[in-house]
């Protein structure tokens, strides 16, 4: 009776322990590597950091400035580029003057340009610029320099050598880009001269220098008529086209020939 006893309870200590043993998946695996393993997290101290973190206090870099603010602002420029089909921009070369400059700015050059304002003035500047005399180098650059937006376009359209006079102009079409900016086509007629052949006796005589008449506007650039030292040619008849625009400083209209783009732009 004794040893079927213990034979019993072994048996019944076998299978209790099986049934408390953890099964095996049928993907081989183990009941224990089935289950992942929480990352251990640590505890915070009293201060609320915890103990693994960087506990650096440094304060991020602030970046320096780019634009110093003491700095004079760049000047911007509102020039457009002339379009690929050689027409102008919507605006012209101006330059966009500086908040300085603006409080020195004349009412009147923000006044639009009438079309018969702009027809007279580019009449004016059609027959100057067409009229020279070699004899009188400078007098046509004296004339058309307080006519110009940039004193140094006095000398353009002519070589220094020969004599000319221009009359008659004749405005023709207007093209206004806007109220200040106004292109007026005019046609002017040029007689050229030839010089004459003078006697080695015969003085050449003195230029006449007219006074100046009632409504005077200016002096012209344009040769007398008659001269016994040239002899007239034939007239013809020239057209070219003259950008008006207003002075920022008095308002007065002047012509700026950059205005007029460039065809190889």
């Amino acid at each position: 009776m004794a040893s079927a006893h213990a034979v019993t309870s072994a048996l019944l200590t076998h299978r209790l322990g099986r049934a408390t043993e953890l099964p095996e998946r049928r993907d081989g695996l183990g009941a224990a590597e089935s289950h992942t393993a929480m990352p251990e997290v640590p505890t915070p101290d009293r201060t609320g950091r915890r103990p693994d973190h960087d506990t650096d206090e440094t304060e991020p870099e602030i970046a320096a400035p780019q634009v110093r603010l003491d700095a004079e602002m760049p000047r911007a420029a509102t020039t457009e580029p002339a379009r690929r089909d050689g027409r102008p921009g919507s605006r012209g070369t101006v330059t966009r003057p500086l908040p300085r400059e603006s409080f020195a700015r004349s009412v009147r050059s923000l006044e639009p340009i009438s079309d018969l304002e702009a027809a007279a003035f580019a009449g004016r500047f059609a027959a100057d610029f067409q009229s020279f005399d070699q004899d009188q180098p400078t007098r046509r650059a004296e004339v058309l320099r307080p006519l110009l937006a940039d004193p140094q376009a006095c000398t353009w359209g002519w070589s220094g050598e020969g004599r000319q006079r221009a009359d008659s102009p004749q405005p023709n079409r207007i093209y206004r880009r806007s109220d200040v900016v106004v292109f007026v086509e005019v046609v002017v007629r040029v007689t050229p001269y030839a010089r004459a052949c003078l006697a080695s006796d015969q003085p050449a005589p003195d230029p006449v220098e007219a006074a100046e008449p009632p409504g005077w506007v200016g002096p012209s650039s344009a040769p007398p008529p008659a001269d016994p030292r040239w002899v007239a040619g034939g007239s013809s008849w020239v057209r070219m086209t003259v950008p008006i625009t207003r002075d920022p400083a008095d308002g007065r209209l002047v012509v700026d020939p950059h205005l007029v783009p460039d065809p190889s732009a």
